[in-house]
This record gives C-alpha cells, sequence and structure tokens, in this order.
C-alpha cells in the first residue's frame, strides 16, 4: 500500500508516520516542507504534486494552533485542504485522511476551529474522505501539552493555589492516547469498507482542568485563587497577545472556557474495542517536571 503523509515532521504526524512503518507491505513518503530527516521535502504550494506518484491514501496532518508570519489559520487549515483536492487526480485519486480537531465547526467565533471546521465541510463535500477529530493528544511534543506543563509548575511554585480565570477549572475536556489515533488511522488505511465522514476521537474519560492539574500535579486537593474573567480578558486581549503571543493569545484564552468532549461510541465501532484510559500519561509526564522542561 503507497501512502503519502503531508506534515508528517510534526508531533502527530510523526507518531502516525511510525505508526504506519511498524504495519507490512507499507510504501511511506512522509512529507515536510521542512529538511527534516526521514521526510521527503514537498511543499504542497510550490511543488508540482506528480512527483509523489500514485498514492492509495493520503493523508493530512497539517495544522497550526497558533498564527505566524508564515502561516495562519485559513492557509494551513482551508486553502491547503483546496491545495490537496486540486491535486488529487495527479497522485491516482487516493482517499484522504485529514486530522482536524475536536470541536471544529465553520461557523465557530474561534478562528482555529472556524477554519478547520471549513476546511472540513470541503473535504466532506468530496468522496472517500475521512476527517479526524481529535481532542488533545497526549504526546509530549504538542503545543497544548507544554503549555499544561506551564499551569502545573504554576500549581507547584504557588503551593497548590494556582491563580486562574473563574471559570476555568470547570471546563471539560477528553484526551485521548495516540495508540487510539494511530490505530484508527491504520485501520481506515487497511479497510476500504470503513465509511467515509467525520469521526471524533476521545479517551474513554472527561476530565474537568481542574481534575487533570490534580493528576498532573499529584495533588489531592487543589485551591485555585480565582479572578474574575472580566478582568484577565482585556489582559490576555490587549497585553499577553500582543506582548507574549507565545504564552497565550486571545482566541487561546476563549478556547479556555469551552468544554471539549464527544461520544466513544464512533471511534470505538471502528476499532472495535474501548478506547484507553489516559490517567497514567498525566501522572507520568508531569511527574519530575522542573522549570528546565517548560522553557
Amino acid at each position: 500500500m503507497r501512502v503519502v503523509i503531508i506534515g508528517a515532521s510534526g508531533a502527530i504526524g510523526s507518531s502516525i508516520t511510525a505508526a504506519l512503518r511498524a504495519l507490512p507491505h507499507m510504501q511511506l513518503t512522509p512529507c515536510s516542507r521542512k529538511g527534516v530527516e526521514g521526510c521527503f521535502v514537498f511543499d504542497p504550494d510550490l511543488h508540482d504534486w506528480s512527483i509523489l506518484g500514485e498514492q492509495d491514501v493520503l493523508i493530512n496532518c497539517a495544522g497550526i494552533i497558533r498564527e505566524s508570519r508564515e502561516d495562519d489559520f485559513k492557509k494551513v487549515h482551508l486553502d491547503l485542504v483546496r491545495t490537496i483536492l486540486a491535486n488529487r487526480a495527479k497522485i491516482g485519486n487516493p482517499r484522504i485522511i485529514h486530522i482536524s480537531a475536536l470541536g471544529a465547526d465553520p461557523a465557530h467565533d474561534i478562528a482555529f476551529l472556524r477554519t478547520k471546521g471549513l476546511g472540513d465541510e470541503l473535504l466532506l463535500s468530496h468522496p472517500d474522505t475521512y476527517v479526524l477529530r481529535p481532542s488533545i493528544v497526549c504526546l509530549s511534543g504538542t503545543l497544548l501539552v507544554k503549555k499544561f506543563k506551564w499551569l502545573v509548575f504554576m500549581c507547584k511554585v504557588l503551593q497548590n493555589r494556582p491563580i486562574m480565570p473563574q471559570g476555568f477549572a470547570e471546563t471539560r475536556v477528553q484526551p485521548v492516547l495516540p495508540e487510539d489515533l494511530n490505530e484508527l488511522v491504520q485501520r481506515i488505511c487497511l479497510d476500504t469498507s470503513i465509511p467515509g465522514g467525520a469521526i471524533d476521537v476521545v479517551g474513554s474519560t472527561p476530565f474537568s482542568f481542574k481534575e487533570l492539574l490534580m493528576l498532573a500535579s499529584g495533588k489531592e486537593k487543589l485551591f485555585p485563587i480565582e479572578l474574575p474573567k472580566k478582568l484577565i480578558e482585556p489582559v490576555t486581549r490587549n497585553f499577553i497577545s500582543v506582548w507574549f503571543p507565545e504564552l497565550m493569545n486571545y482566541d487561546q484564552f476563549k478556547l479556555l472556557f469551552k468544554d471539549n468532549v464527544a461520544s466513544t461510541e464512533g471511534v470505538e465501532r471502528i476499532l472495535g474495542h474501548p478506547v484507553q484510559e489516559t490517567r497514567a500519561f498525566w501522572t507520568h509526564e508531569f511527574q519530575h517536571l522542573t522549570l528546565s522542561d517548560i522553557l
């Protein structure tokens, strides 16, 4: 089976690539715009797609959680989908597996999820397409997990009394282990009878941010100092987003107050078994957290 992977050098793309390498009879072409070891240098916007040759499956793992001068949400989440579809015939009209995000919605008020949703909507209007929407993927290298390390470190520094905006502690998320996401991708690659469509990819258990902080910090209790959201919001929008965007931008701030949970029914139907629990990841990953881990 011939599989090309766009965005193969990212945290999720690397994990999926490694999982597919473990399968027999796989001819992988992992692609990255950068000269990353083990990846074919390929820029979807600049290079002729015919150099990729005939492919059975295309997996798109490209995505960003914050914008930069080089990449914005529309370019990566929507325009890239248009480019993939426009060049699909050049590489043999492969099935497309697209890694999106849980909560993606073309009408969302947050640009990250809105552009993800617009890309999903366009892709799903074409045949043989699969949109996988994972919640937080439990990988050390993802930006979301790195940001969570800041929160855990703050808990330790402030002796179990972290400062946070009111309402944040109750927000619920449903992290998923990469093994479940990888197995789902493997099964869709190998089984052509699986119908196309959107699939929410979540772990077995939803957690509030407070519960996750307790798991990650090893604390049985947490005593957050909650500040009114109406005081924190303008500071985030007008100061932190402007001067320290790598720490937090305004859209990321708004995401902190939106639940990100879903049913496991769809993904478990395809996997044929229950999705896994993620508690061990949070306790192990953050067990010996130091300042150097978050810098």
